[in-house]
C-alpha cells in the first residue's frame, strides 16, 4: 500500500509583554498507509480562552490554526486553545496523538519540552475519533516564571493521525441497518387512514398494516396511506385496487430519526450538498460529547451540539411522536376546475383535497390555512406543516433512504399538483416562461414524474420544489402579523407545538437564528448575488436555492419555491413573506398519538 502524507501547520500562541512574549508554532505530519480518498481528518473548531473563533482555522482544507493568546502577566496565568478534530471518513476511525516540544533560537526542536518561563500541556495526549465523528482536545500554556524582558518562545506540536479500518460488523453500518427497524407507521385509533401500496403507474392498492410489501425504507420505499371520501363508491378489501375518485387525501410516513450534524455554526465551508447521515431511532438523543446531543428546539440555540454528533430531529419532538404523516402533494381545493377557481380567500377543512392533478389551494391568509388544516381531523392531530417538519422531510430526501439529490421542479403553470419539469438547457424555460403542456412537464406517475418525488420513485412526497409557494407554520416572535389574520393574542393562546417561533431579532441574513433541523442555517454559508433575471438574492450552498430568513417586517416563512422559480426552487428553498399572498398554498400533516 502507498504511504501518503499531509502536512499540518499551525501557528498558535503569542503571549504579550509584562511577563513573557511567547509564540507557539505547531507543525505536524499526518501519515497513513491506505491509498484512499475516504480518509480525511481536519480541524472543525477553534476556541481560544472560551471564545469560539473559527476564523483562526485558516486554510480551505482546515489543516491549520493561527491565533494569539491573551497577555500572561501573573504566575499561574493560562491561555487555553480548545480545538475539535473532525474525522470525515466513512470507513476509517482515527487515532490522533499530540506531542509538543520547545523550539530553540536556532530553529531546532529541543528534546526537552520544559521552558524556564512557560509550560505547555496537551490533553488528552491521544484522541480516538470514530468515522464521521469529532473529538475535542486542548493545548494549555501556563506562565511559570515572570521576566522583566520580552521573551519569545516557540513550540512545535506534532500531530500524528493513524487510520483504523472499521469492522464491517461495527457501528459503521448502524445507519444502513437502522432502516430495518423504522418506527411502525401510526394509523391512529380510527379507521380513517388506510395503508396502501402504489405502483409506478399510479395504481393504488389497499393492504393490511402487517403486509411486508407495504414499505421498505432500506430500498427507498416509503409507507403510504390514504383517507377516503366520506361516501366512497364502494368498500375496499385488502389487496383490492382503490379508485382515485374515492380518495380524498394521500399521505406519506416520515419515521422518527436522528441525523449527523455538519454545520451548527452556519459558516462551515467544507460541506455543500452531501448525503445526510440518518439513523432511524425512536429514542431521543442525549448529551454525550463527540457522539450525540440533546435537541435544542429553539431559535438561535445550538445547545451543546457539535458537528459530527447525532441529534434527534426536532420535528418529532413537538408532538412527541415516533413519526408523522405528510401530505403527499400540496393541498388542493376540492372541485376546483382551474387555477383561478382554486384561489379562495375563505375555505374550510371540507375543501381540502390531497391528490395528484389537483389545483393547489391558494390566496387565503395563514390563519385560514392553519384553521382548515387543524380542523381537518383532530383525532389524527392534523395541522399545517411547520418549518421543522419541512426540514425533516427535506433531510430524509437527501439521504441514502431518499433521492439523495435535488428533486425536479414542478413547473406546471396552472399550479396542478404532482407534475415534473422535463430536462432542459433553455434558460427561459428554467424560469418558467412557457405554458402548461406535455412537451414541458409530466405527471407524477411517469418515469420523468418520479424525479419530482423525495424518493425518486412513486412512494415519496411531491411538490417540494416548485408548484405553489408553501406557507409553513413558522414566524418571528413579537412581529406585526396582521396580514396573516392572526392577532398576537391569538398566536399566544395557541400551543407552541403547532408553530416554530423564531427569535425577535431575526433578519434576512440572520441564519444563526435557525432551529437546528429546519433546513435553513445549516445550508450555509450563504452568498448574495445577481441571478439570470437580473435580480439579486441570497442563496444557500445546497444547489444555490433562494434563502431569505424571516424578519420583523416579513415574519413568516414559505418553502419550496414557485413553478416559475426555476433553478432557485428546491426542497432547500426558504424565503421570508407576509401572511397573505395570492399564489401561496400550504401542506397538511397528521401526527396521531
Amino acid at each position: 500500500m502507498k504511504k501518503r502524507g499531509i502536512i499540518i501547520a499551525l501557528v498558535i500562541m503569542s503571549i504579550g509583554f509584562a511577563a513573557v512574549a511567547t509564540t507557539l508554532t505547531i507543525t505536524g505530519t499526518i501519515n497513513y498507509g491506505y491509498d484512499t480518498e475516504d480518509f480525511d481528518v481536519y480541524f472543525s473548531e477553534a476556541i481560544l480562552d472560551g471564545v469560539v473563533n473559527n476564523e483562526l482555522i485558516e486554510t480551505n482544507e482546515k489543516k491549520s490554526i493561527t491565533f494569539e493568546t491573551k497577555d500572561l502577566s501573573t504566575i499561574g496565568d493560562r491561555s487555553i486553545l480548545e480545538y475539535r478534530v473532525m474525522n470525515n471518513s466513512k470507513q476509517y476511525d482515527a487515532t490522533v496523538t499530540i506531542d509538543c516540544k520547545r523550539v530553540e533560537d536556532d530553529g531546532n526542536v529541543s528534546e526537552n519540552q520544559t521552558s524556564k518561563y512557560t509550560e505547555i500541556k496537551s490533553s488528552p495526549e491521544k484522541l480516538t475519533v470514530k468515522a464521521q465523528e469529532s473529538r475535542k482536545g486542548t493545548i494549555t500554556v501556563e506562565l511559570k516564571k515572570v521576566s522583566t524582558e520580552e521573551i519569545d518562545e516557540k513550540f512545535k506540536c506534532s500531530l500524528t493521525v493513524t487510520p483504523t479500518e472499521r469492522d464491517q460488523d461495527g457501528d459503521k453500518y448502524i445507519a444502513e441497518d437502522s432502516c430495518k427497524s423504522v418506527a411502525v407507521p401510526n394509523l391512529g385509533d380510527e379507521t380513517k387512514l388506510i395503508p396502501v401500496t402504489i405502483n409506478d403507474e399510479g395504481t393504488i392498492t389497499k393492504v393490511s398494516n402487517d403486509n411486508p410489501d407495504w414499505y421498505d425504507y432500506c430500498n427507498k420505499k416509503w409507507a403510504n396511506a390514504v383517507i377516503l371520501k366520506s361516501e366512497p363508491s364502494k368498500n375496499y378489501e385488502d389487496n383490492q385496487q382503490i379508485e382515485m375518485n374515492d380518495i380524498e387525501a394521500m399521505f406519506v410516513w416520515i419515521p422518527k430519526y436522528k441525523y449527523r450534524l455538519w454545520n451548527v455554526n452556519v459558516t462551515n465551508p467544507l460541506y455543500n450538498a452531501h448525503s445526510i447521515e440518518i439513523i432511524f431511532d425512536t429514542k431521543d438523543t442525549e448529551n454525550i460529547e463527540g457522539v450525540s446531543c440533546e435537541t435544542p428546539m429553539t431559535s438561535g440555540n445550538i445547545g451543546s451540539c457539535n458537528n459530527g454528533e447525532y441529534m434527534t430531529h426536532p420535528a418529532f419532538k413537538s408532538f412527541e411522536v415516533d413519526g408523522f404523516w405528510v401530505g403527499k402533494f400540496e393541498t388542493g381545493y376540492k372541485n376546483a376546475s382551474n387555477a383561478e377557481n382554486a384561489i379562495q380567500t375563505n375555505g374550510k377543512s371540507t375543501n381540502i383535497v390531497v391528490k395528484p392533478n389537483e389545483y393547489s389551494w391558494r390566496g387565503a391568509n395563514i390563519k385560514t390555512f392553519f384553521e382548515a388544516a387543524k380542523e381537518y381531523n383532530t383525532n389524527l392531530e392534523s395541522h399545517m406543516m411547520k418549518n421543522t417538519e419541512w426540514g425533516a422531510v427535506a433531510y430524509l430526501s437527501h439521504s441514502i433512504f431518499g433521492i439523495n439529490k435535488e428533486i425536479t421542479i414542478n413547473n406546471n403553470d396552472q399550479y396542478k399538483t404532482g407534475y415534473a419539469a422535463l430536462p432542459t438547457t433553455d434558460q427561459s424555460k428554467m424560469f418558467g416562461e412557457y405554458g402548461d403542456g406535455p412537451e414541458f412537464n409530466t405527471t407524477w406517475n411517469t418515469p420523468n414524474g418520479l424525479t419530482a418525488s423525495t424518493t425518486g420513485n412513486i412512494t415519496g412526497v411531491y411538490d417540494m420544489s416548485g408548484g405553489s409557494w408553501e406557507y409553513v407554520a413558522a414566524y418571528v416572535s413579537e412581529s406585526e402579523k396582521n396580514s396573516s389574520g392572526f392577532s398576537k393574542e391569538e398566536l399566544s393562546a395557541l400551543s407552541t407545538k403547532f408553530f416554530d417561533v423564531y427569535d425577535e431579532d431575526s433578519e434576512v441574513n440572520g441564519y444563526t437564528k435557525m432551529i437546528l433541523g429546519d433546513a435553513t442555517g445549516e445550508l450555509g454559508p450563504f452568498n448574495y448575488y445577481q441571478d439570470g433575471d437580473k435580480s439579486s438574492r441570497w442563496h444557500n450552498r445546497w444547489y444555490a436555492d433562494a434563502s431569505n430568513f424571516a424578519s420583523q417586517s416579513l415574519p413568516w416563512f414559505f418553502r419550496g419555491g414557485d413553478y416559475k422559480d426555476g433553478v432557485l426552487a428546491g426542497q432547500f428553498y426558504f424565503v421570508w413573506i407576509n401572511g397573505a399572498n395570492r399564489d401561496h398554498s400550504f401542506r397538511l400533516v397528521l401526527a396521531p398519538q
